[in-house]
Formats: C-alpha cells, sequence, structure tokens
C-alpha cells in the first residue's frame, strides 16, 4: 500500500513539474509585419526593429530566430494562441498572458497632406471633414480620440501596404494619409525613383509611440530585456539608429 501510494506522488509530481516546468529557450519564433520597411524588410531580415531583437538576443547567447511574417492583426492572435513566441506589433489589450518589453524604439506617427491644400491639422479633431487613409488597426494603436473622429470623417479607410498609402496621397485620392513618419520618408524615397512627388506637410498630432516587443513567456521577455540593456550601453544599438528612413531608402533595394 505504502509503495502504491509513493508511485502515486511520483506520477504527480512529474505531472505538475510537466506542467510547470519553463519551456527551454532554443528556437524562437517572431511574428512581424511584413510591409514594414525601415523597420522590417522581408528579402533579409533586417531593418531597425529586426537589428535591434537579434542583436539583444544575441548578446544572450540566442540566434536561432524564426521570423515570420504576418498582418497586425494576426500576429495579436498568434501570440495569444501561442503559435508564436514574440510579437513585434501588438495591438489588443495587454493581458495576464502577454508580456512587454522595454521599449525597442518609438515611432512617430504624423498624419501628412499635400502642402497645396494648406490643411491647418494642429489636432485629431482637425481631420473632420476631409477624407483620411491610415495603416492596419490604427484605431487601436492611436490614442483613443482617433477612434472616436475616425467614425465622422468624411471617409475613413486602413490599409496593410504603407506604399500605397503615399501613392493614394501623391495621387490626390485622398485627402489625410497616417504613417509613421520613418515609414513615410522611406516609400517617398522609393517613389522618386518611378515618379515626381508633390510638396507636403507633416502634422504631428499623435505623440510618440514606444515599440516594445511582445512575449508570451515572462521568463523570455526578462531575457530580452537583459540583452536590450547590454547593447544599449556598449553602443550598438546607437549604431543601429543611426539610420533614418531616408538612409534605408539609399542603401536598401
Amino acid at each position: 500500500m505504502k509503495n502504491l501510494a509513493a508511485l502515486c506522488l511520483l506520477l504527480f509530481s512529474t505531472f505538475v513539474f510537466g506542467l510547470t516546468a519553463p519551456k527551454p529557450i532554443d528556437r524562437i519564433t517572431v511574428a512581424v509585419n511584413p510591409i514594414l520597411p525601415p523597420y522590417v524588410f522581408t528579402g533579409d531580415g533586417t531593418g531597425l526593429q529586426l537589428e535591434i531583437l537579434k542583436s539583444a538576443f544575441k548578446s544572450q547567447g540566442i540566434t536561432d530566430l524564426d521570423i515570420i511574417y504576418m498582418t497586425n492583426k494576426r500576429t495579436a492572435q498568434s501570440l495569444q494562441d501561442m503559435t508564436v513566441d514574440v510579437a513585434m506589433n501588438y495591438g489588443d489589450a495587454i493581458t495576464s498572458n502577454i508580456f512587454p518589453s522595454k521599449s525597442l524604439l518609438s515611432y512617430n506617427n504624423v498624419a501628412i497632406s499635400l502642402k497645396k491644400n494648406n490643411y491647418k491639422i494642429n489636432t485629431i479633431y482637425d481631420l473632420s471633414g476631409k477624407s483620411v487613409l491610415s495603416f492596419q488597426n490604427a484605431t487601436e494603436f492611436l490614442p483613443a480620440p482617433f477612434k472616436a473622429v475616425s467614425a465622422k470623417l468624411d471617409s475613413y479607410g486602413e490599409m496593410t501596404n504603407s506604399e500605397a498609402l503615399v501613392e493614394h496621397l501623391l495621387k490626390e485620392r485622398v485627402n489625410v494619409v497616417i504613417l509613421d513618419k520613418r515609414i513615410f520618408q522611406y516609400y517617398l524615397e522609393q517613389y522618386k525613383k518611378s515618379g515626381s512627388i508633390q510638396a507636403y506637410t507633416m502634422h504631428p498630432i499623435f505623440p510618440e509611440a514606444p515599440r516594445p516587443a511582445y512575449f508570451n513567456s515572462k521568463v523570455l521577455q526578462e531575457v530580452f530585456d537583459m540583452g536590450l540593456a547590454h547593447i544599449i550601453a556598449s553602443g550598438e544599438y546607437s549604431a543601429i539608429m543611426a539610420f533614418d528612413g531616408s538612409d534605408y531608402a539609399q542603401v536598401v533595394d
């Protein structure tokens, strides 16, 4: 009887340990938006965010990263479902099972209009009466008043392809686009290669937006944060961030 009780205790302990033991840090799966230069370049897995991520992990001895490209909405769902380990852009509410890192960098979202229209856009509310296009899931990423205002615009839409946003503005298909400043600069440089551009005005109506990475493992998030602190202290981080959107446009096809 004592032997049976001991065996049951051993089996129970093994079962519990199997549920609670941390996942070994081996191959890390990272979900990123595929259309996000200069933060992410799909072709060779480079760009500001990916270089920071890889360098931070590398400083902690982790180099086996599996980069998977998907939309922002699918990224959030995949992180919640634990089919990926890290999400580079996550617009859903933070729950007890999602762990944001320290900020890798900040996005600088701006409203952009053609200069000749002479729009006075000093606040989110000044978008009223205009046709506006923005990046996918913008109503979740941008400050709360934007979501309310977006429902009252002359027209409002979101696009997964940021390059198309730039084209829509320059071809006067829309009054205003909302996009990160570096992303706009990158695609503007690309557009210059095949077409003429018009003068534009950037309206800084949004605060800078810190961009952490998001994890479904607290242990992995803490390892990453240690790596991020290390590359900041060593100067490697500053070297990566020396590029802006126009710089990347000149050196990366």
